[in-house]
C-alpha cells in the first residue's frame, strides 16, 4: 500500500514537472542532454508498461506502437514519425497512474510473472518492480526539471 502511495507521489511530481514547461521547447534538446523532455515523459511511460508487464503478464500494456518513440536506447534524432502529443502523453501519464494504483491493489507481494536484474541485482516481486519505476520516474523527472531550466 505505501508503495502505490509513493507511486503517486512520483507520478504528481512528474505531471506537476511537465505542466510547468511550455510543451513548445518539449523537443529541445540543449547542448549535454542527450534527449529532450517530450522522450523523458515518454521514457517513463514506456518503461513503466513494460516492467509492470514483467511484473504481472496480465497488467495489459497500453499504446505499445510508443515503444518505438521511448525504449530504452531510442533518440528523437531517429524518429521517422510524429511522437505522441503532449496532451497524449499527459493523458496517458493520467491513465496509467489509475490504473496501476487500481492493477495492483493487493498484489504486491506476488512473485513477479518475470524477475529483472540490472547488474548484480534482481527484482522478482511485485512491489520490487513497482519500487525500481517509481526510482526510475525520479530520475527522469529530474532529467525533465533540468531540460527545462535549460530550455527557458
Amino acid at each position: 500500500m505505501v508503495t502505490l502511495k509513493q507511486f503517486q507521489f512520483a507520478r504528481t511530481y512528474t505531471i506537476r514537472a511537465m505542466n510547468q514547461i511550455n510543451p513548445d521547447k518539449w523537443d529541445i534538446i540543449p547542448n549535454g542532454y542527450s534527449n529532450s523532455i517530450r522522450w523523458n515523459i515518454g521514457h517513463i511511460y514506456v518503461t513503466a508498461e513494460i516492467l509492470l508487464n514483467k511484473a504481472d503478464q496480465q497488467y495489459e500494456v497500453k499504446n505499445p506502437e510508443w515503444v518505438t518513440f521511448f525504449a530504452p536506447g531510442t533518440r528523437p534524432s531517429k524518429w521517422s514519425s510524429p511522437p505522441p502529443s503532449a496532451e497524449e502523453l499527459i493523458e496517458a501519464l493520467k491513465k496509467q497512474s489509475r490504473y496501476i494504483d487500481e492493477f495492483f491493489a493487493g498484489k504486491l507481494d506476488n512473485i513477479a510473472d518475470e524477475s529483472f536484474e540490472i547488474a548484480p541485482h534482481t527484482m522478482d516481486t511485485v512491489e520490487a518492480l513497482l519500487q525500481f519505476v517509481i526510482w526510475h520516474e525520479g530520475v527522469h523527472a529530474g532529467n525533465i526539471k533540468a531540460i527545462g531550466n535549460a530550455v527557458s
